[in-house]
This record gives C-alpha cells, structure tokens and sequence, in this order.
C-alpha cells in the first residue's frame, strides 16, 4: 500500500514538472524600472533597471542591469484567475517604508511566480500592517 501510494506521487511529480516546462519556455524576459530599494530574501537591491527571467521551473533571476545586484530566487507557480496580463508586472509587499518583492508575472501569460517570505519580510508582518505596490513593465 505504501509502495503504491509512493509511485503515485512520483508519477504526480513528474507529470507536474513536464507541464510546468513549457511554460517557462513561454515567458519571454523581460526589464522594468523599479523606483525604490527593495528586498528580495535576506538582501537589499538599490532602485534601478532590472532584467528580470526564469532560469528553471520555480527559479526566477533578478539581475541589475547596470550589474549592481543579483539574484536566482526560489518561487512557487501562480495563475491568475481573471485570465492573462497583458504587462509583464512585479508585486512587492510594502510594510512602512520597506519593500519586499513577493510576486513575478510574466506578459501575455496567466503564469507567475510567488516568492517565499524571508526571515526579515516575516518579522515586518508581525509589528506593521502590509500594503502591496504593483510595477508594470514598459517594455
């Protein structure tokens, strides 16, 4: 029984990760300007241009154009319920003055990404009320 149940989950698994690549296939890269500095995990990107991409399914990479700041960030898949964004979109949460980056769409796509809550966005949640702020990319 055990045995059984273990193969199921496998299959489930693997079927999973071949329809998630196709997908990452699909999302073109794409930059965005970002107008303050954030926080993505445990490390503070300043504002500027960034290219943002998919390295492998549930692997977003965030570069500083001008090579300031990188990251490949650990994420897990979103779909939008309303049906595709026509922008490409970052969605940070916001507490006081602090942002943290939280989400990653992708255009003409209803696939994103949702980034795990660091240590430091956990602590913020728990002494000051979250407001999110939405960037669209222009380009």
């Amino acid at each position: 029984m055990k045995k059984s149940r273990l193969i199921a989950g496998l299959l489930r698994l693997l079927a999973a990760v071949a329809l998630a690549i196709p997908a990452v296939a699909q999302q073109s890269p794409y930059t965005i300007q970002v107008p303050f500095r954030f926080n993505v995990d445990a490390r503070v990107f300043p504002s500027g241009e960034y290219r943002i991409s998919v390295g492998s399914p549930g692997a977003v990479q965030i570069h500083g154009v001008d090579h300031t700041a990188s990251a490949m960030l650990v994420a897990t898949f979103l779909s939008r319920l309303r049906g595709e964004s026509k922008n490409a979109e970052l969605v940070f949460h916001r507490y006081g003055q602090e942002y943290f980056l939280a989400q990653v769409w992708f255009k003409d796509t209803d696939i994103g990404y949702k980034l795990l809550l660091s240590r430091s966005e956990r602590d913020y949640a728990t002494r000051i009320p979250k407001t999110d702020t939405v960037l669209r990319a222009e380009k």
